[in-house]
């Protein structure tokens, strides 16, 4: 009979734990030549040059070294290290005047940004102050700070306190806007809207260009804006349109545009 061999335990573990050694030399040596390698790509990441290597646009309002510094670009920064899509939504929190803001990197140690302002629509008034307030609405209902050349922008006029900086348009302050957007369509070209007061509880009041005349205005689906509202607004502003070219009436001073079917001027504040 052949004796049955017996390995001894020392004798099995010899080439695994030669193979375990091996394992662990192979992922070191990879960990320590990965972590060299990061800090290669990390160093050609660094901000030397701003003129060179950060590339924006940006309009009249907010200056390019004003979106660098909010959004932490400097010499000596690692574009590596910034959290881009989180410096964005602050910067747009904090500055409104900003509608939109394109971030590109050019890898490893460039930038491209592209950043858009807002378009004001009309200034924001408040009932009872005279003078500039300084805020203006966009056509999206952005309220935010612009001083130049909004002179011959109409105004809305809201009650005490208004829309505050950074908020959007709500109830009849959004109808106002949408009133205004109609009127600079084309076909209401004559209707020059100066003014649109929101403290009325039925009515917008509207003061026209011109004559100075005033119209109320109201129409169905003003405080909740949508498309159904918008096509019966157009119908108002029609008629409106209509009876002021007739010349039926001399010496209007108030419209009355709040009935669905007819326009008819307020016998009351006629010459």
């Amino acid at each position: 009979m052949r004796a049955n061999r017996i390995e001894q335990p020392g004798r099995r573990r010899g080439p695994l734990v030669a193979a375990a050694v091996v394992v662990l030399a192979v992922v070191v040596a990879g960990a320590i030549g990965f972590g060299k390698l990061r800090d290669v790509y990390l160093e050609q990441c660094v901000v030397t040059d701003m003129a060179a290597q950060v590339s924006i646009t940006s309009g009249k309002m907010v200056k390019a070294d004003v979106i660098a510094e909010n959004l932490g670009l400097r010499n000596g920064v690692n574009l590596a290290t910034i959290d881009f899509g989180e410096r964005r939504r602050e910067l747009l929190a904090r500055i409104p005047t900003l509608r939109t803001v394109s971030i590109t990197r050019k890898l490893p140690d460039k930038v491209e940004i592209s950043a858009e302002e807002r378009v004001p629509m009309a200034k924001m008034g408040v009932r009872g102050r005279r003078g500039v307030t300084g805020r203006v609405v966009d056509v999206e209902g952005m309220v935010f700070p612009c001083m130049r050349g909004t002179q011959l922008l109409p105004t809305i006029t809201e009650p005490p306190p208004g829309t505050a900086i950074g908020h959007v348009l709500k109830g009849r302050s959004l109808a106002a806007l949408r009133l205004v957007e109609t009127c600079r369509e084309p076909e209401f070209s004559d209707l020059s809207v100066l003014d649109v007061d929101i403290s009325k509880p039925d009515y917008l009041l509207v003061t026209l260009g011109g004559s100075y005349a005033r119209a109320k205005i109201a129409w169905d689906g003003m405080d909740d804006p949508g498309r159904q509202g918008r096509d019966d607004l157009v119908s108002r502003l029609s008629k409106l349109r209509t009876a002021i070219r007739s010349g039926a009436v001399e010496g209007v001073k108030i419209w009355n545009a709040t009935l669905p079917d007819r326009v008819f001027a307020d016998p009351e504040r006629t010459n």
